[in-house]
């Protein structure tokens, strides 16, 4: 289980990829405790919120595969696009 600083650290971390590369992301506990995501929003479109990264198990290194995600992000290796509908979607 996460702690709360363990969320903040997590949220503040992908609030500063997001502004390096232009989106509001947000860290996201689901209803259950277990399970957390990495959610996309703003960019041009200001589009709302939507999980790009899970929902997916904390025991199934979900905050491992997230962090990689954000590492990926600021690196330029993955991109946040908006998809046909309009929604930001991870690539």
């Amino acid at each position: 289980m996460l702690t709360d600083d363990d969320v903040q650290a997590l949220d503040r971390r992908a609030r500063e990829v997001g502004r390096h590369i232009g989106w509001d992301l947000q860290f996201v506990v689901a209803g259950n405790p277990e399970f957390v995501g990495l959610s996309a929003g703003g960019g041009t479109d200001q589009a709302e919120h939507i999980i790009v990264l899970g929902p997916s198990r904390i025991a199934d290194l979900a905050v491992h595969e997230i962090d990689l995600a954000l590492d990926a992000l600021q690196r330029g290796d993955r991109h946040i696009v908006l998809d046909e509908d309009g929604d930001p979607r991870l690539i």
